[in-house]
């Protein structure tokens, strides 16, 4: 077996993302994978100047055929002493030293870097507490990674009875008075950029991450515009809703839909601004979402989130809105 490069105009990277969609049919047969165009848009993004990340890409290749990818993330405005690692092995060549090798080659190129954490996630479908020997958990347990933090993924079935979202969305409005909700879709209104990116530098410090060894994130809004880019080069409908009180935005919500499934949606990110929580604030923007989405992308039948369970005014809120338990994720570090 050898290890490769590879990117998203060499001729190997349709191989290496049928790896991942062989991965993902394997772990969540109900669903569709990413798509082959998602993975190269990230790809090019990752690979040109300028940008907020970098990256390179790995193909594990046995007998002519790649039966390993490897992705690794290097944030370049921030935590720079952090690699991003993406790892999958094909399912009919698991157990073979795959993933062993392409973690190797991992720290090997965030020493190169010098990157000295290395941090992933584990995908947990359908469990709600994972024993030790749950796929994922196990492999990076085995080759001494630590978990840092574990969140619970919860989806909501849609249509939400309009009973439930009526009655969320009143008590919402009510104790949030003085404050307006706007929606919008893929990118963001000119006068709310910059207060956009101090929403994302407060995510970043301000929503519970364990102890995953990550810092604050430097946002501004050319970075806002270049993930807006992303998501769009990515075939990704980004759907938002925000709450502005005296001109300037103090929350946000965002869904991101894929055209390779159609029927779901993500919730990529919420947060209320500290000094602004007690209003409900998250209520009032999620159910403008959920109606937006209603409005506009009506094929959606599911929407899934992740939240750590102690961080309960969240989970408080998609509970009320009728999410349900649905699997986990895990986020593992090392150091080099």
């Amino acid at each position: 077996m050898q290890i490769v490069r590879t990117g998203p105009d060499d001729e190997r990277f349709t191989a290496w993302c049928q790896v991942w969609a062989a991965t993902q049919r394997a772990e969540r047969p109900d669903e569709e994978p990413r798509p082959a165009s998602d993975h190269v848009a990230l790809g090019r993004r990752l690979t040109t100047p300028g940008g907020s990340t970098g990256g390179t890409h790995r193909a594990a290749v046995a007998d002519g055929t790649v039966v390993g990818a490897l992705r690794v993330l290097l944030p370049v405005r921030d935590n720079t002493s952090v690699a991003h690692v993406d790892v999958a092995v094909h399912p009919a060549t698991r157990r073979r030293g795959v993933g062993t090798a392409l973690l190797q080659e991992a720290a090997r190129l965030a020493a190169a870097a010098g990157r000295p954490s290395l941090v992933a996630e584990v995908d947990e479908p359908g469990v709600d507490e994972p024993g030790p020997d749950a796929p994922g958990r196990a492999f990076a347990a085995h080759h001494g990674w630590t978990c840092d933090l574990r969140e619970t993924r919860r989806d909501l079935l849609l249509p939400v009875a309009e009973e439930r979202l009526s009655a969320l969305e009143a008590q919402a409005v009510a104790a949030s008075a003085g404050y307006e909700v706007l929606t919008w879709r893929d990118r963001t209104p000119d006068p709310l950029l910059e207060d956009r990116a101090l929403l994302y530098r407060r995510a970043s410090t301000d929503t519970p991450s364990g102890d995953v060894p990550v810092g604050e994130e430097d946002w501004d809004a050319a970075r806002v515009r270049e993930q807006e880019a992303v998501a769009l080069a990515r075939g990704r409908t980004v759907l938002s809703a925000g709450a502005v009180r005296d001109g300037r935005l103090v929350a946000f919500t965002d869904l991101h839909v894929s055209p390779a499934q159609p029927e779901r949606a993500n919730q990529s990110g919420t947060l209320v601004l500290r000094e602004h929580r007690g209003h409900r604030l998250g209520a009032r923007v999620k159910t403008a979402v959920l109606r937006e989405l209603a409005a506009t992308l009506p094929a959606v039948r599911r929407i899934s989130t992740h939240n750590l369970d102690t961080n309960r005014p969240m989970v408080a809120v998609n509970e009320a809105l009728g999410f349900r338990r649905a699997g986990g994720l895990s986020t593992w570090s090392t150091r080099l």
